[in-house]
């Protein structure tokens, strides 16, 4: 199971027709991309926290690594962090369980996973192992 699994399986939610299916997208979107950054860190050998912060410490990492696509990837985890939020806990919020909103978390979260796979590539990775 990756992170990548969780990327497919919020594309194929998005494009349901029912809210909770379409909620769960938007989800599933997040934690795709969570769990990528979160193995990216690891592969990096920078410890991340077990706890509730994670979310917001992984986001801020990338960041403040100083590299255009770990910002990038960052900047998009932490909205995507937010949008999550949204999904599973704001459900009078129905902009949030539209068809429209779930393919747009989805491609928030492939432009994060496209952001790391840069960043897994040489000079980046050590760069920005070198700046965390």
């Amino acid at each position: 199971m990756t992170g990548d699994d969780f990327i497919i399986l919020a594309g194929k939610l998005a494009t349901s027709a029912d809210e909770a299916s379409l909620r769960s997208a938007v989800s599933r979107a997040y934690y795709g991309a969570f769990h990528l950054a979160l193995q990216f860190l690891d592969e990096i050998e920078r410890p991340v926290p077990q706890n509730a912060n994670a979310h917001v410490y992984v986001a801020r990492q990338l960041q403040r690594s100083g590299q255009t696509d770990a910002y990038r990837a960052g900047s998009l985890l932490g909205d995507l962090h937010t949008e999550r939020i949204k999904a599973d806990y704001r459900l009078g919020n129905h902009r949030i369980g539209t068809t429209a909103f779930a393919r747009l978390c989805v491609e928030r979260a492939s432009e994060i996973q496209a952001a790391l796979i840069k960043c897994r590539a040489e000079p980046v990775r050590s760069e920005i192992k070198s700046r965390l």
